[in-house]
């Protein structure tokens, strides 16, 4: 078995698609574990087919559309002029303008796309 999971892990390094390296590892767990494989199909089908899946695009669009129309730095601003005056205001300022943009478009990996561009060069030059 561990030869198996060191030959999986060889093909991720090497290149081989993500997709196929874990498909791959999830077939070989459900082999060892004496499962029948086609249980694993079925459960991706019913997870791929709710009708919640796609709101994953939904909200990255919207991140990308507060991004796209400048709404960071607004926002980056508006938190700055209520928090900014507080000591430590800058690291509140981004938890607190990370937090209201996570909420309003639903995906934290956008907020990082998004914000931390702008705030990461602020906390650095303010150290």
């Amino acid at each position: 078995m561990i030869i198996i999971v060191f030959i999986l892990i060889l093909l991720a390094v090497i290149g081989t698609p993500l997709f196929a390296v874990l498909g791959a590892g999830g077939l070989v767990a459900s082999y060892s574990a004496e499962l029948d494989p086609q249980i694993l199909i079925i459960e991706l089908y019913r997870l791929a087919s709710q009708p919640n899946l796609i709101a994953i695009p939904l909200f990255t669009f919207a991140g990308i559309t507060l991004a796209s129309g400048d709404g960071t730095r607004r926002l980056i601003k508006l938190f700055n002029a209520l928090l900014g005056w507080m000591p430590g205001g800058l690291a509140i300022v981004t938890i607190v303008s990370c937090s209201a943009f996570t909420a309003f478009t639903g995906a934290s990996g956008v907020t990082i796309i998004a914000l931390g561009a702008l705030l990461y060069p602020m906390l650095e030059h303010a150290n």
